[in-house]
């Protein structure tokens, strides 16, 4: 146990020591969090933005602090206690004024300090591994902002790119209405379709001014400060094996924490059964109203005397229980952990899957398919309907193939979350036109 509490202790003053570091980091960048985002923006810088300037990430570095600064006051004796007294009577005596010094200091059962100590170094490790839990959660909601980011913007570029084609698609219809080669509703149509898709761009619009609002938020900045346009997104990496995924999992900060609550509980238990014993006080003092200056110096011993046992085994099983409890939290919270880390991991597969069926199959086939839609209406072989498909198809694959990206970059990110460990995230680029 002894050792135990050693290596704990040398591990909680080195968090102490990156803990300031980190700390005086985030003040400075609490202080410059109005500094504009890099341009163009990407997925790491707006994810470090994240992490250095977010305020409830620093309100947590400093419950670190805190509790790292308790574990010496846990460990350490109560103040001793000067007690000094005078007989009134003896002042301005011929004799000098009668007092009595003395000087006391309590002693707690042996080892109870030490338990203490256990349960105060235990909690400084649980504010750790919390606030390495949070920094996760962080990172994993800053890059699916991110990827919301790409989407809507992505989305934004493709109905532009739509409403070009639909242009032309008028102009086409236009030429054969005025030459009596196609009827008065093919142009009809296509001012149809430019209109529902200026009203979608509306709707894009709207939503990166909601992505951009959440984005702030996780800056703690106004929701209408500028975000930089988005980058290109991270580069490829393997996909690594499910295995090695839950393997990382074993180690989330989560279950660390509650590993070191289980910790803290079992020094409190052993701290409810130190209380069964007698705790002492030991005592030094000088009376000068003896008259034998013999008998003038003091000693003494007195201690507590604790007849209801009762009461502390109740405190006690308590303890035990609460022991229990942790234990069953963690066994809980790891099987439920694992669950979800196995879950993700098929999502994030089926993600893979999807976004190459897009990329490769259905986008190519749609652009092919309007292309020959296009020619064969400019060429009197085609029907306008078959255009309108094809444009309608062509629009729903790309915008397919912009979703389909961002939600397996948004499924890495959680992936990354659940294993606890900082991986490569894929890039899910691709060209839209």
């Amino acid at each position: 146990m002894r050792h135990h509490s050693e290596c704990l202790t040398g591990v909680v003053g080195l968090a102490l020591l990156l803990v300031v570091s980190a700390t005086h980091a985030a003040d400075l960048a609490h202080r410059d969090r109005y500094v504009p985002l890099p341009a163009p923006l990407t997925a790491e810088s707006f994810t470090a933005a994240v992490l250095a300037r977010n305020a409830g990430l620093s309100a947590m570095r400093q419950a670190l602090v805190a509790a790292v600064s308790s574990i010496r006051p846990a460990g350490a004796l109560p103040d001793p206690m000067l007690s000094v007294s005078a007989a009134p009577r003896t002042f301005g005596g011929a004799m000098g004024t009668g007092e009595d010094i003395e000087v006391s200091q309590a002693l707690p059962w042996w080892g109870t300090l030490a338990a203490r100590k256990e349960i105060a170094q235990a909690d400084a490790e649980v504010a750790r591994h919390d606030l390495e839990a949070l920094r996760l959660r962080l990172a994993a909601t800053a890059r699916g902002a991110f990827a919301d980011w790409v989407y809507v913007h992505r989305a934004l570029r493709i109905n532009a790119a739509n409403q070009s084609v639909i242009a032309e698609l008028r102009r086409i219809a236009s030429v054969r209405y005025a030459t009596g080669k196609a009827p008065q509703a093919d142009v009809l149509e296509a001012d149809v379709e430019r209109t529902v898709l200026a009203q979608q761009q509306l709707k894009w619009r709207r939503k990166i001014a909601v992505v951009a609002a959440r984005m702030n938020a996780l800056l703690d900045r106004p929701p209408t400060s500028p975000i930089p346009l988005p980058a290109a997104l991270p580069a490829p990496a393997h996909l690594p094996s499910e295995a090695e995924f839950l393997q990382r999992g074993l180690t989330h900060p989560q279950l660390k924490a509650l590993e070191a609550q289980e910790h803290a509980a079992r020094a409190k238990a052993a701290l409810a059964g130190k209380k069964r014993y007698p705790q002492f006080q030991v005592s030094a003092g000088y009376n000068s109203m003896w008259s034998d200056p013999a008998m003038r110096p003091m000693v003494g011993l007195s201690f507590t005397v604790p007849l209801d046992q009762g009461k502390y085994r109740a405190e006690i099983d308590a303890a035990h229980a609460q022991e229990r409890r942790a234990e069953y939290d963690l066994e809980s919270t790891r099987a439920t952990l694992l669950a979800d880390l196995s879950a993700a991991y098929a999502s994030t597969r089926e993600a893979a899957k999807s976004l190459a069926l897009y990329r490769d199959d259905l986008v190519p086939l749609s652009r092919d398919a309007l292309d020959v839609a296009l020619s064969e209406y400019g060429s009197g072989q085609g029907g306008f309907l078959e255009v309108l498909t094809a444009e309608q198809h062509q629009l729903d694959t790309e915008l397919g193939l912009a979703r389909a990206q961002s939600e397996y970059f948004d499924r890495w990110a959680e992936l990354e979350r659940l294993s606890g460990s900082g991986l490569a995230i894929p890039n899910v680029t691709g060209s839209s036109r």
